[in-house]
Order: C-alpha cells, then sequence, then structure tokens
C-alpha cells in the first residue's frame, strides 16, 4: 500500500518528534522533569485539603510564644515545662523539630533531661549532612556514635536489591544527655526537588553502613506500638511498619501526600500550653509534633499547597499519611510509549481529517489524558506521567498543523497560481477552500465545452494596423472572458481570435450545460452592446460564431511539466464543439448545439432544429440545434 505524500510525511513527522522527546526522556532534561513535578502541585490545588486524622496536633513556636516567653531560643527549662506539660496532658508521643546540640547550664540542662526520662515518650532529631569534609566545628562529626545504633533500621530485607538512599557523611546529633533518655532518635532532614519544592520525604538515610528514619516515621511507628524490630526497611521499594506497607522509591523516598495548605492541622501555642489556656483534652493520646511556625524563625517550605509552610506541617503530613495508609504511588514509566502512541496516532489521523475533525480530536485526545492523569492521583493516589506525553499530543498536534499549513499555503499559492487565468474568483476561492476538488491529474468526465470565433477576422487583421487589430481584439477578448468567469466556466486558451471555455471541471457543476447554454446567449448580448460601441466609433464591427458540445472528455493539467503546463480538456466530444462553431458560418446563425447539449437542457432553453450533420471523427450523424434564448427569461 503507498500512502500519499502528506500522509506518509504525517508519520515521518510522528515518528521525529517522538524521538527526540525520548531522547529528553532518557536525558532526564531538566525541564521537563521540574514541568511535571508542578503538574502534581496543579492536582493537588485541584483535589483541595483532606481533612487530617485527629491522632496529630502541633505545638508552636509563634509570634504569640515568642512575645510571651520571650526571644527564641528558649532555654532548656523552659522545654522541660512543656514536656513536663504534654506528659500530664496525656500525649502519646512528643516529636521534637528543635534542636539541642549545645550545652546550657548545668541546672537547665538538668531540668530538660529530667523531664524527658520521666516521659518516656519523647522523639528527638538529628541532622545529617551528605558534603564530603563538611565543618566539624559546628558540631557535626564523621564519627560511627554509639548512642545513635539503636534508633537505626533493625530490619532490612532485599539487601541485594539496587538502592539509592542518600549517604551522610556527618551527623549532628542531640546531645548525649537527652538522647540517652530520648525514646528514639530520628532525621530530620529535608531534601527539596530542583524547583525548590518539597515533595519527598526520605524514609531512609545511610550513615556509617547504618539506616536512619524520620521523625515522622518514628513518630507513628511509637503511635502504633510497633517495635523497632517490626519496622522493615525493604530495598525494593518499601518500608513497612507493623501491618502498614509504605511505598518508596529507589532512593527510599516517600512521596508526601499533603493534607493541604497552611494550619490544615490543629495547632496550639505553646505559651497557652503553659498557661492551661487549651481546652482539655486538646492533646490526650495524641502525637505532638513541636516546631516553629513564626516566620522570623525561618522554617518555611515550599510545598505543592503553599509557598512558606512550616517544617513541622511537612512533618504533620508524613505521620497521618502513614497512620491513614493512603499514599501516594508514582505510576511506572510508560513516557516513551505513549510518547510513540500518541504521535503516531496524530500522524496518521491528523492528515486524513479536515482542520476541525484534527481540532477536535487533539483537544479529545488531550482532555481525555488529563482527566486520566487526574482521576488516578484523586482517585486511586497514583502520580501517573503527564508532560512528557502531553507534549507528544501538543508538539504531534502543532507539528502536523504547521506542516499542514504550510502545505496548503503553497497548495493554494499553486492551484491560485494554476487557475486564477482560468476560472472565477470564486472557483479558485472554492478550489482552495477544498483543494481535493481540483483534481491535477488526468480524468474523464462529462464536461461542456464552447468555442467562439471571429467570423472574418483574417480579413479585418489585414485591412487595419496591427495596433488597431489588438486593441480591438484585446477589447473584444476581455469581455468574452468576463461573461466567461461570471458563469463560473473554466477559460481553456485563446487560439488567436477563438476563445475556448468549459464547465464541469476543475470543480464538479451538475448544470454545466445550462451554464454554458446561458454564458453563449450572454457572450452575444454583450457582442451586440459592442457592436453599437464600434459602429458609434467608425470602427471595424465583428460578429461571432458559438458551438456547444457536452459529453465526455480528457481533463487535466497537459503539457511539459517544470516547462508548460496547461489546465485543459481533449477527446472526440472537444473537436465536435470546434466543428460546430464553424457550422455557425454555413446556417448564418450565432449559436449552435448539438443534441447531446440540448438533451440535458431542453426544459430550459428555446431552440430551431437545424437538422442532421456529419462531421468529421462522428460515423453518425449528429442532430444540431440553433440555441436562441430561455424559457420565460430575459437573456442574460
Amino acid at each position: 500500500m503507498h500512502l500519499p505524500n502528506i500522509k506518509r510525511t504525517g508519520i515521518y513527522i510522528a515518528l521525529i518528534v517522538a524521538v527526540t522527546l525520548s531522547l529528553l526522556h532518557t536525558m532526564n532534561f531538566n525541564f521537563f522533569e521540574v514541568l511535571e513535578a508542578k503538574t502534581l502541585d496543579v492536582q493537588f490545588k485541584l483535589r483541595g485539603p483532606v481533612k487530617p486524622g485527629p491522632e496529630t496536633v502541633i505545638a508552636t513556636i509563634d509570634e504569640r510564644s515568642i512575645k510571651n516567653l520571650g526571644r527564641f531560643p528558649w532555654p532548656r527549662s523552659t522545654w522541660g515545662r512543656v514536656v513536663d506539660r504534654l506528659t500530664e496532658e496525656g500525649a502519646k508521643v512528643i516529636v521534637f523539630d528543635v534542636f539541642f546540640a549545645e550545652p546550657e547550664t548545668v541546672a537547665s540542662d538538668d531540668l530538660f533531661q529530667r523531664a524527658i526520662m520521666q516521659s518516656g515518650r519523647v522523639v528527638l532529631p538529628v541532622v545529617f549532612d551528605f558534603v564530603e569534609g563538611g565543618d566539624k566545628e559546628t558540631g557535626f562529626t564523621d564519627q560511627k556514635l554509639d548512642f545513635l545504633l539503636p534508633s537505626a533500621y533493625m530490619a532490612m530485607k532485599n539487601t541485594e536489591s539496587p538502592f539509592g538512599a542518600p549517604p551522610a557523611k556527618m551527623v549532628l546529633p542531640t546531645l548525649l544527655r537527652f538522647s540517652t533518655f530520648a525514646r528514639t532518635l530520628a532525621h530530620i532532614n529535608m531534601s527539596p526537588d530542583i524547583d525548590g519544592t518539597l515533595r519527598w520525604e526520605m524514609l531512609a538515610v545511610e550513615y556509617q553502613g547504618d539506616y536512619y528514619a524520620p521523625i515522622g516515621l518514628q513518630a507513628a511507628r511509637l503511635y502504633l506500638d510497633v517495635p523497632p524490630e517490626k519496622m522493615t526497611l525493604d530495598f525494593s521499594g518499601s518500608v513497612q511498619v507493623g501491618n502498614t506497607v509504605i511505598p518508596t522509591d529507589e532512593f527510599g523516598r516517600m512521596l508526601i501526600n499533603y493534607r493541604g495548605p497552611n494550619k490544615t492541622f490543629p495547632m496550639y501555642p505553646i505559651s497557652d500550653l503553659l498557661d492551661r489556656r487549651l481546652p482539655a483534652g486538646a492533646f490526650k493520646d495524641k502525637i505532638v509534633l513541636i516546631g516553629a511556625t513564626a516566620i522570623g524563625i525561618y522554617d518555611l517550605r515550599v510545598t505543592p499547597f503553599s509557598t512558606n509552610m512550616a517544617g513541622i506541617e511537612k512533618h504533620a503530613s508524613v505521620v497521618d499519611n502513614i497512620l491513614r495508609g493512603d499514599f501516594l504511588r508514582r505510576a511506572l514509566d510508560l513516557d516513551i510509549p505513549l510518547i510513540f502512541v500518541f504521535t503516531l496516532i496524530l500522524g496518521i489521523l491528523i492528515p486524513r481529517l479536515g482542520a476541525k475533525a484534527g481540532v477536535a480530536l487533539f483537544l479529545l485526545l488531550f482532555a481525555g489524558y488529563s482527566v486520566f492523569v487526574y482521576y488516578l492521583f484523586a482517585s486511586k493516589g497514583i502520580w501517573f506521567s503527564y508532560i512528557y506525553p502531553a507534549s507528544a499530543l501538543f508538539f504531534g498536534y502543532t507539528s502536523q498543523t504547521a506542516y499542514r499549513f504550510f502545505t496548503e499555503e503553497r497548495r493554494a499559492r499553486d492551484i491560485r497560481k494554476m487557475f486564477s487565468s482560468y476560472v472565477s474568483k470564486r472557483i479558485v476561492d472554492e478550489l482552495i477552500r477544498d483543494p481535493s476538488k481540483a483534481k491535477l491529474g488526468g480524468d474523464r468526465k462529462e464536461i461542456s465545452v464552447l468555442f467562439s470565433d471571429i467570423r472574418g477576422f483574417t480579413s479585418f487583421s489585414e485591412k487595419h494596423r496591427p495596433e488597431e487589430v489588438v486593441t480591438q481584439l484585446n477589447e473584444y477578448l476581455g469581455a468574452m472572458t468576463s461573461v466567461v468567469f461570471e458563469y463560473d466556466g473554466t477559460l481553456d486558451k485563446f487560439v488567436g481570435d477563438a476563445v475556448m471555455a468549459f464547465w464541469g471541471a476543475p470543480l464538479d457543476q451538475a448544470d454545466h450545460a445550462e451554464r454554458a447554454c446561458r454564458c453563449a446567449l450572454s457572450m452575444i448580448g454583450k457582442l451586440q452592446e459592442l457592436q453599437k460601441k464600434w459602429e458609434s466609433e467608425g470602427r471595424y464591427v465583428i460578429d461571432i460564431g458559438v458551438g456547444i458540445n457536452t459529453g465526455d472528455m480528457i481533463v487535466g493539467n497537459m503539457g511539459a511539466e517544470g516547462k508548460k503546463m496547461d489546465f485543459t480538456v481533449i477527446g472526440d466530444n472537444v473537436n465536435l464543439g470546434a466543428r460546430l462553431e464553424s457550422l455557425t458560418r454555413k446556417y448564418n446563425n450565432h449559436i449552435i448545439i448539438s443534441e447531446f447539449t440540448y438533451s440535458r437542457v431542453k426544459d430550459l432553453v428555446k431552440v430551431n432544429e437545424l437538422g442532421s450533420v456529419t462531421v468529421k471523427g462522428k460515423e453518425q450523424p449528429v442532430v444540431i440545434y440553433d440555441l436562441v434564448g430561455i424559457k420565460d427569461e430575459s437573456t442574460k
């Protein structure tokens, strides 16, 4: 099967687009990666907030607490009071997103240490540094710390699988005297994407051959009463906490299912906690996350919902994800197959469809895919790739459309150039609107052909100066051409003083015989006007004869390609039309039509039968008629 050039080119264009996008995908082109991440943010906003469970609350270091308790950081004695109050209120897990890396006064540190020890439910943070050769003077160390080991993952499986948990070079722990009495330690590192937005939680950080969990995961484990040995790090892509399996990527990261914008979780100022100005039971059996929300402390993060969310609220979403079990999952990478599918669909169909149908197809695919991707996110918790497949649709459509535009523009120029001297502007515009109607190859079809010739032109040209002959001939031919175009005829050619025109091509015209007859009558009418003018000017009065025949003819572009081409008709029926014109001299009339033309217009025209004649090229006699007018209409 040989496809037409434009259809075959459509597939070539599709393959070029598909291969280009596939190469960009293979290269992990950052621009597209950022756009893909932004589509996740858009889906969060479209979905809107999700009400979190009641288990997680936040005790905030906010502006009011700073005003009431003094400039931050606060002394350890204050934090000891906070731990005592939360323990008294019945908090089940107390999680600090506040760092205690340096000692204060012995008395203040003793109060805080005693509060931690008596509470038995405090989670304290550590911070890892992933840069080689960090500054040890800030408290970071690259040594293995024995007191960290009880907080590391105790159970691991599928350790032979490829696993890319970020390796830390150094660690900054909470002071040993506090860490020793904490229920567990956990990291508070955050790793934004390249656009600065925080979308992932590192469920595993590798340090000195051990792996450590974040505070959100450890808080959820303690709340669920899962012992450390029942929290398993699976290198093949998950973390199991009791019966809950958390999906991770190959880097041990969990995609955070953010609950909403700022203040989605219940927040209570620490000053109100210490002043006992909170509702009863606010912290009873809760996970209490302690962190800063005051702008001046600069613990603000960019998230899909907000450009300045407090980091503690991110931890709260992680905890709630684990407790609810409604995790987000990144779908399998099907970008390249979808790129080829979408571009080839467009490459095959767009060249075969009209402009409106092409737009409709593109919008249907684009909207359908967008709805499908959002449905997977909102209903199934699946982050399905959008940018590369959508880019395949966009660039696939625009490239096909651009090619079609320039091709059709060139075709329109070719059609205008080819036909503007043959047919009326109305016909040219119709051919440009629907180029398929301009079949430029040869075709056999029923056509009506008209020949007109000036009688005695040779004598006229011999008796007058060439300038006079050309001027009058141009005036006559210009007037006849206008009449042909008025009836949407195709002007084939001028042969000296003769005019040849036809109807039924390049556009199909069911009434081609009628148009030819009306045109002939109008030509005679126009000639009579010119004759009066020439007579008044004392010039030679031209007279003409017209012959019309209808029948099957071959029509198309004929000539030497690239040299000289004419859109014309050939065949015996064309020759018959020319013979009929010459018979007007014998019958001394103006218009002769054949029986074949008459059979198609007999209900419309007035004629006088002239009899049968045998013309050269025809074995059977042909009945001919003198066309004198149109029934019940004035001659146009």
